[in-house]
């Protein structure tokens, strides 16, 4: 069951900070019952809402913090949440009650998204546990119910996805003290619409093994651009290789950037293949790497946050 030893609107509080520094907005309280198209009341963990290159409004999104033990996760657990989520997405859809108290809704997209958001408490355990979790996520059945009735999306993540966007904001924090950092999203990514650049990081962007951002920057009174890549993949020459050609489709072959490339969980192996990665796969750029290591405990300045 539910850890017993920790109050689960903590988590709640918690994961939404983090959302929060990636630019993502709350809509009401958290822990709140709404009302949906039946007219009946329903738990919402949090209500939340994102700037994306993909709508012309911010994505709508129901979050739901769960809190668990390995040794208390199921299959029919994990299947109940998404279960559950779903419904309350299609209830929400047509709630006229819903977006009469939460006017701001009426400028986002309709209720199509959700979130389940799963932190093991038992850290220790998480890393022999992750593969009974795989398989119970591939065996999630997905409803099967016509288009006309509406889809929905929803993302499942846990101590994975978690642990690379501590990393991620660990490094933010310090990278915005000399001036504010935009994600940078690729014609690929947005319906190959013009480059976009946003101060938020959506939920497709969370799911992905690199993030590109860039950052104006003043030094001795002139301003120049700095490139971010932050890379959380395989850490061998060929994916090196492939990551390039994906950074120059988004940034492209602008060399008069600085290239600030952050490795996520570097080992022994990717130090036998770092010189090559500034000599002769990024040859044609003044690359730096640094390394982003990765953290199975909560930060404090999400613990510690107000």
């Amino acid at each position: 069951m539910e850890d017993q030893h920790y109050n689960g609107d903590v988590w709640n509080h918690e994961i939404f900070r983090l959302f929060h520094l990636l630019g993502w907005q709350r809509i009401g309280d958290y822990d709140m019952d709404v009302i949906g198209e039946d007219g009946k009341k329903m738990g919402i963990d949090t209500v939340v809402s994102f700037e994306t290159p993909l709508k012309n409004k911010p994505q709508l999104a129901i979050l739901e913090a769960k809190r668990y033990k390995t040794t208390s996760f199921t299959k029919n657990l994990l299947q109940d949440w998404v279960t559950r989520l779903d419904a309350k997405l299609l209830k929400l859809r047509n709630s006229d009650k819903f977006y009469d108290t939460f006017p701001s809704t009426n400028n986002c997209t309709i209720a199509d998204t959700g979130i389940i958001a799963i932190w093991f408490s038992d850290t220790d355990n998480y890393k022999n546990f992750l593969p009974k979790y795989k398989e119970c996520l591939s065996q999630i059945s997905i409803s099967t119910r016509m288009r006309k009735a509406g889809l929905n999306k929803i993302y499942v993540m846990d101590n994975t996805s978690f642990m690379k966007l501590f990393s991620l904001q660990t490094e933010i924090n310090t990278i915005k003290s000399n001036g504010d950092l935009n994600f940078t999203y690729s014609p690929r990514f947005n319906n190959e619409e013009p480059l976009f650049k946003s101060s938020t990081l959506t939920i497709e962007y969370m799911f992905s093994d690199a993030i590109f951002a860039e950052q104006q920057v003043k030094e001795d009174g002139k301003e120049r651009t700095l490139s971010y890549i932050f890379y959380f993949g395989d850490l061998n020459y060929n994916s090196f290789e492939m990551l390039k050609v994906a950074y120059s489709k988004t940034i492209g072959w602008d060399r008069t950037k600085d290239i600030l490339l952050y490795v996520y969980n570097a080992d022994d192996e990717f130090r036998k293949i770092e010189n090559d990665i500034k000599e002769k796969i990024f040859d044609t750029f003044k690359i730096s790497i640094k390394r982003m290591t990765a953290n199975n405990n909560i930060p404090s300045f999400i613990v510690n946050a107000e």
